[in-house]
């Protein structure tokens, strides 16, 4: 046997926990999503777009999930569910609605198309370099609307074309404006829910479970018009969350004045 293979400095075989690796697998997993959605859009299959965007956002929700639940977060993880995100939410979303309507309309409709792209590289860049540890208040909240919201929101026009065929849904001007809007929200700093923190009263459990029941129903019967109530449900909340995170900084701030007073006194 050498001395390189018996000297202190010997190579070492690293393992790798398969609990590590699987909220990487959920990222790629929605990575291929994503991509396979650019090629429906290239075929001009848009209802397989709508689907593939929203089986991403699905495997996005999970990774995350999966990485705090095993406690495997990582750099690797989180620059690679980054960079699978401006894939998935920014451009393959962009390029579908500029496919669908927008190629024949010259430098105005690819400027629109470019602007949501960044916008969504721009918030993701602002998720990435947020502080990691915010005020109690602002966990509840994400700052703009997030790059999954944002894709599943930017293909509205999309799902009202395949529900009700109303033809000014194709027009330029209209597809463009709602690229820039929604980029626009993605960027801007208002507050939208973020869900993560939510607990529920224990009488609300059986009724959301019908309600999840009855959002599957109409996922299988009426896939359109389910995708679009959601995306009317998430509009409407933005102003909810918007006003309820106002009233939680203000609780916030009065009761760490209040806190501090208490100490002034303690002290004196």
């Amino acid at each position: 046997m050498s001395a390189a293979n018996t000297g202190p400095h010997k190579r070492r075989f690293r393992s790798v926990s398969i609990y590590w690796l699987l909220p990487n697998m959920l990222t790629i997993g929605g990575f291929v999503s994503g991509l396979t959605a650019l090629r429906f859009a290239l075929d001009g299959r848009w209802a397989g777009v709508i689907v593939l965007i929203a089986l991403a956002a699905v495997f996005d929700a999970l990774d995350g999930r999966a990485a705090r639940k095993f406690q495997t977060s990582s750099a690797f993880g989180a620059a690679l569910d980054s960079l699978s995100d401006l894939v998935v939410f920014g451009v393959v979303p962009a390029l579908s609605l500029y496919l669908w309507a927008l190629q024949d309309y010259g430098n105005l409709a690819w400027g629109a198309t470019l602007f949501y792209a960044i916008s969504i590289a721009l918030r993701l860049a602002r998720f990435d370099s947020e502080l990691p540890n915010p005020p109690i208040y602002a966990k509840n909240y994400f700052t703009g609307i997030p790059a999954p919201a944002a894709a599943f929101l930017v293909l509205v026009p999309i799902c009202l074309d395949l529900e009700l065929n109303l033809p000014w849904v194709r027009d330029a001007v209209y597809v463009s404006g709602w690229l820039i809007l929604i980029g626009v929200g993605a960027v801007t700093a208002l507050p939208t829910f973020a869900g993560k923190r939510v607990k529920l009263p224990v009488g609300s459990v059986l009724p959301i479970l019908a309600v999840v029941g009855l959002l599957g129903a109409g996922i299988v019967t009426q896939p359109w018009i389910t995708y679009l109530g959601l995306a009317l449900v998430y509009i409407i909340s933005m102003p909810i969350a918007a006003v309820k995170f106002q009233q939680d900084r203000r609780a916030y701030e009065a009761n760490g004045e209040s806190d501090d007073e208490d100490a002034l006194e303690d002290d004196a």
